[in-house]
């Protein structure tokens, strides 16, 4: 995949909420009143006050975005 995390922090910071795929399942980031949140599709968020405390404590699966972005299978970004 030629989106690296790197990226996914810049769209982050700047607004931009990402659609991806890990483990076979859709998973979103959004930016919404009540923070910004990340998720599987279609079901619960977990919220944030910033985009830097989801980068920082964001998890799927247990396990940190950061962490798991080298097994990410696609990316959209809206």
């Amino acid at each position: 995949m030629d989106y690296s995390f790197e990226e996914f922090e810049r769209d982050i910071n700047i607004g931009h909420e990402i659609e991806f795929r890990f483990k076979g399942k859709i998973y979103r980031t959004v930016n919404v009143k009540e923070g910004y949140g990340v998720g599987e599709h279609l079901k619960e968020f977990v919220y944030f006050n910033t985009p830097q405390e989801l980068l920082d404590n964001g998890t799927e699966n247990g396990e940190k975005l950061k962490d798991i972005w080298n097994e990410v299978e696609a990316v959209t970004v809206f």
